[in-house]
């Protein structure tokens, strides 16, 4: 049976691809509801597992801090009740649809990967610029060979709950190596400053874009403009040992043992997960991005 491919095309030829309208708007509001109570319960410190402002990648600290401009593991067991709703979105199969489309793999061959939170902090904060799996310091010949491995081993979603102009992309960036331009501005001491082509991904309530995780990338949180996007991912089973690092450093093995999917789509998702945790138990994988 062929696959569409729309979203798979799209994504090859800019780095992303964007789905106006995916959620209807009562369940923007449901989805919404659902995250305030979760950034309440994490902005009161009943939730360890945030992304504190002023760090960009994990490990995060374990010092309690409300200033938080992520909370991470969504479908963590320990949120009970709380996590039910995530379950049901990231287990949809209109969410599921599209990352078949742009991985090009039947349904029983999609891997859970992560399921996150992206929330305005309560002072500004910015990324920097980076690719999610080729550290910034890669020499063109190195970053030329990881940008031709796997670039389909995975795909990443940013899903918009209110207005969203945080995610900053350099169209096409994902298939060449930096420019001399980008190179000195992804490793000088600013990296935040402007690259030529830079766009802002404009995303309304109910909006969807699927990206490649290494198109150059950094996103701009302000404190004043509430955010609540959904960011998650999807594995392709066959690829998996690529996206291992980048998936098992936020600790999800830790808490699949104990994890109860709600459907069969997550049952199914939750189990090629358990594989691959079970492929790399006891390696010591490290980080796949410092800062």
């Amino acid at each position: 049976m062929t696959l569409p491919h729309k979203h798979h095309d799209e994504i090859a030829d800019v780095g992303f691809t964007i789905v106006r309208g995916f959620l209807l708007p009562e369940e923007v509001e449901t989805y919404k509801k659902a995250s305030l109570d979760v950034v309440q319960y994490a902005r009161d410190g009943n939730w360890p597992h945030v992304r504190t402002r002023g760090k960009q990648f994990p490990p995060w600290p374990k010092n309690f801090s409300p200033d938080i401009w992520g909370v991470t593991g969504l479908l963590h067991p320990e949120l009970k009740d709380m996590s039910k709703p995530f379950q049901t979105l990231y287990s949809d199969q209109r969410l599921l649809n599209i990352a078949l489309d742009i991985l090009q793999t039947p349904t029983d061959n999609l891997c859970m990967e992560l399921f996150n939170m992206l929330i305005n902090p309560l002072t500004d904060f910015g990324l920097d610029w980076h690719r999610d799996y080729i550290k910034p310091e890669a020499l063109p010949q190195q970053e030329a060979e990881e940008l031709l491995t796997a670039p389909y081993a995975g795909t990443q979603f940013n899903l918009a709950l209110t207005n969203d102009l945080c995610l900053i992309v350099v169209p096409g960036s994902h298939k060449r190596i930096r420019t001399e331009e980008e190179r000195e501005k992804t490793t000088n001491d600013d990296r935040k400053e402007h690259i030529s082509g830079q766009i802002s991904v404009d995303l309304k309530p109910g909006d969807i874009v699927f990206y490649n995780s290494n198109i150059l990338h950094r996103a701009s949180y302000l404190a004043k403009e509430l955010r609540l996007t959904l960011h998650g991912s999807y594995g392709h089973c066959d690829e998996g040992h690529f996206r291992a690092k980048g998936v098992l450093q936020h600790g999800v093995a830790d808490w699949l043992p104990k994890f109860e999917p709600v459907n069969e789509n997550m049952t199914m998702l939750r189990d090629k997960l358990a594989k691959l945790a079970e492929q790399f138990k006891g390696a010591d994988l490290g980080y796949a991005l410092d800062g």
